[in-house]
Order: structure tokens, then sequence, then C-alpha cells
């Protein structure tokens, strides 16, 4: 993490008044309930409260100084503080100014899905020969992403930064930021539907990534996704492609899939990878990642040591056994091309068995939120699956038109969460895979809690 004094701060900020002695910073914090001793403490004005107000907490849980909006009343009097425009402009200076600082190598990585799971991957496999530093969790906004980057030790080798989008301009911002030496864009969907107009514009906003990269760094990319090849100038950047299709630089060959993970090759070679993580999406995750790790140098069996350590992060593919019953948690976000995913996931799972798909919402659809949830059952076959259930209001229109195809007590909605559980509990009475897909707004979470525990 940064770890510097006040004096730096003040010139890494670019501000022009401070007070108090020139102390030692280690860190910074946005959270007073997080504060370490020596942070350097930045509040943030919230939705529903300013950071300024706990300056006092702040103080007694050990930071050394803070930054100060101008504007704001009663800073405190005798505590070493920068004066600032704005903190949170600020807090995204000292991470630019930060990263200037650092020498090694930086990755930045977009993408409507995967992207916390190829920076874990990704991250896992570096890690094998480098010093690595990565996002936490999902920290990848305008907030998030200076905050991994302040904490990251300087002497890195290399740093894996997740990059969201919500709205255009989100990557321009982050990467004029992060600097990346190497790009990745993991795919383009449905995420972010709401906020922009077509699938096209999507894309777009995401090879914003390609302003951010340095002279001579590489974008790692999807081929696959011909809206992806329309966005990008090849002229002027470098790119290295990857996906399913042999016009890849990087493609893959003889998938095998489980309950316990996928086992593959890529393409000109014999090295058989495995991965724990379930679905075919998984796969197409670690051959980003595998790509990328080879054009820096990495042999095969270095790679598979990394691949060897990554488990699936809380609620995306999450796979827990319970005596004959496996239940995959993929409540975390939920849009058509996550679902039909998770979907061909299941199916491709050649194991004796019942084969549950439990659905709730995909939330931020758009306009056309409804034809999205109708266009699910086009996925939702009967030959691979005994019963379809779902929850929630968008969901009621995937049921209806999987009723095409199922009777009604094989394709069943449900208003009421205790007999929907009843229902599941019903199937895990023998030899089952259950999966549970929907988007975090609609607390599948806790509906998978509940069916655990009274299996």
């Amino acid at each position: 993490m940064i770890k510097t004094n006040l004096e730096e701060i003040v010139s890494m900020t670019k501000a022009e008044v401070f007070q108090g002695d020139n102390v030692n910073i280690c860190g910074v914090s946005i959270d007073t309930r997080n504060i370490k001793e020596g942070n350097l403490f930045i509040p943030l004005h919230g939705n529903n409260s300013d950071g300024h107000q706990f300056i006092e907490n702040a103080i007694k849980n050990g930071a050394s100084a803070a930054l100060w909006q101008k504007e704001e009343p009663n800073p405190p009097k005798d505590f070493p503080l920068i004066f600032v425009d704005d903190t949170l402009k600020a807090l995204q200076t000292l991470a630019a100014s930060y990263r200037h600082q650092m020498n090694g190598t930086f990755i930045g990585i977009t993408g409507s899905n995967g992207k916390t799971t190829t920076k874990d991957i990704l991250g896992n496999i570096l890690s094998v020969d480098y010093k690595v530093g990565k996002t936490k969790g999902n920290f990848n906004n305008e907030i998030g992403v200076p905050l991994t980057l302040l904490d990251l030790n300087k002497d890195v080798d290399f740093a894996v930064v997740e990059l969201g989008l919500s709205h255009k301009g989100d990557i321009s911002f982050l990467t004029s930021i992060v600097k990346p030496d190497i790009g990745l864009i993991t795919n383009i969907g449905h995420a972010h539907i709401n906020n922009f107009e077509s699938i096209e514009k999507i894309a777009a906003a995401k090879v914003e990534l390609v302003e951010g990269l340095r002279v001579d760094g590489v974008l790692f990319y999807n081929g696959d996704q011909e809206v992806l090849e329309n966005h990008i100038n090849k002229n002027t950047v470098n790119t290295v492609t990857f996906g399913r299709g042999a016009n890849n630089d990087y493609d893959l060959k003889n998938i095998k899939s489980t309950r316990n993970g996928n086992q593959f090759m890529t393409s000109g070679s014999n090295f058989l990878f495995h991965i724990s993580l379930l679905g075919e999406h998984q796969v197409m995750n670690a051959l980003s990642a595998i790509a990328i790790a080879q054009y820096i140098g990495m042999g095969e069996e270095e790679i598979q040591k990394g691949l060897e350590i990554t488990i699936p992060s809380d609620k995306r593919n999450d796979v827990r056994k319970i005596g004959k019953i496996t239940i995959i948690n993929d409540t975390y976000k939920s849009n058509p091309e996550s679902v039909k995913a998770a979907l061909h996931s299941l199916y491709n799972i050649n194991e004796n068995g019942k084969k549950l798909f439990v659905m709730g919402d995909m939330v931020d659809m758009g306009n056309e939120e409804i034809s999205i949830h109708q266009r699910v059952a086009d996925d939702l076959l009967p030959e691979h699956l005994d019963a379809v259930f779902g929850m929630g209001d968008l969901t009621e229109y995937t049921i209806q038109k999987a009723r095409e195809r199922f009777n009604e007590k094989k394709a069943v909605f449900f208003e009421d969460e205790d007999k929907l559980v009843c229902r599941i509990l019903d199937y895990a009475k023998e030899d089952c895979i259950i999966l549970f897909k929907a988007s975090r707004a609609l607390q599948f979470d806790r509906l998978v809690e509940r069916v655990e525990k009274e299996i």
C-alpha cells in the first residue's frame, strides 16, 4: 500500500493548503470502521451520509491525517489536514500519481461477464512466479479502482485491475488512472443494457479501454464476437484474440465438463488443463487468462498451478455438495448471456441424476425486459432439465413461455418462497443437481441458504 508523508500527499493531490505536522502516511481509507493506524482518511459524500461527519471516529481509530473538502465546516483544528476542492477527485488524482511511481505491469480487465472471475484466475496464475496485486472483490468503479491502486505495494510485478462499466465514458476515465500495459475484454452482453440503447453501444463503451493503453500496450479480446471486431481498429493497437473459433490466436479443444469442473486443451498443444470452476464459460475465462500468461512467458505447468488454486467467488458458480445433491449457487449477477452459459454448463454435466433450474429476475434489462425474459425459455430444454421453477415478477414471463415445452408440473412459477422451498426439497430427496440463477437484487442467496439447511 502507499507509504509516504503528508507533504508528498499534498504534492500528489495537487493541493495547496494543509495544516499540521508532516506525519507519515501508511495506506488510505474511506471508512472509519476500517481505519488502521497511520491511514490517510478520505471522507466522501455518499447518497445517505457525508464522511466528514465521522472525522472524530477516524482520529480515534488511528488515522494520521485526512483530506478535507474546503466547503465543509468545522474542520478539526489540531489534526493534520489537506484541504481540497473535491475529496473524490483528490482520491482519484492521488491514485493516478501513485500509479506513475510503480514500474510493474498493469492489466486492466473489463467485459459484460466474467470480469471478477477472470481477474481471480489471472491473479492466481501470475502469483505462481511473481509478486501480484489485484482488485479485491469487485471494487471496479470510480471509487474502487483508486482504492485498489493505493492498496498495491509499490514493488508489485503485476497488478490485475477490474474495470466496471455503468455509463459511456466510465472505462475511458478509469483507464486514464490505471494506464494499463495489457487490456482484456472478456465479452460483450446485455449487462447494463438499461443504460445503453444497444449491444453495439455497450461494445463501443468497453473498447474505450484502448484509449488508456500505453503506447506499446496490447489488447486481448474475445474474437468470436463480431460486435467487438467492428469496434476495434487493429491499425492503432496490438491485439491478441481468444475464443472457440479457429480464427482466434488462442482457441479450445477437447473440453470435458463434470461436477468437479472442466478439463480442456488449447490449440497447438496437448497439455491438459483443469479448473475446478463449473461451466464452459469458465473455460473461456481461463483461456483468456492463459493467453495473457503465455504472452508474458509463463509455461503450461506453471499456469496449471495457478488454475489449481482458483476457487469460485462467493455466489458466482459456487458449487456445494450435500450428500447426493449438488447445489450450484450463481446468484450474484444475471443477464441473458450468463443464464445461457449457466444452463449449458448444467447440460454438459454427463452424470446420472435429475437436473433442476431455479430462476429469478434479471434486473436492469431496459425497455425490452419482458421479451428478454421470454427468450430465456428458448434455452430451457426438456431433454436436459427435469423441471424449471421461477420466482420474481419478470421470471413469470419466462415460466409462461417455458410451458410451451414443459407441462405445468415441470414449469412452475411461485409467488411464495416457502412453497418454492418445499418443491425444491421434493427433488432433493434423490441424486440431483440444482442450479440457482438470479440477479443479486432478488436475494436468492437467502433461498439457497434455506435449501442447504433443510436438505
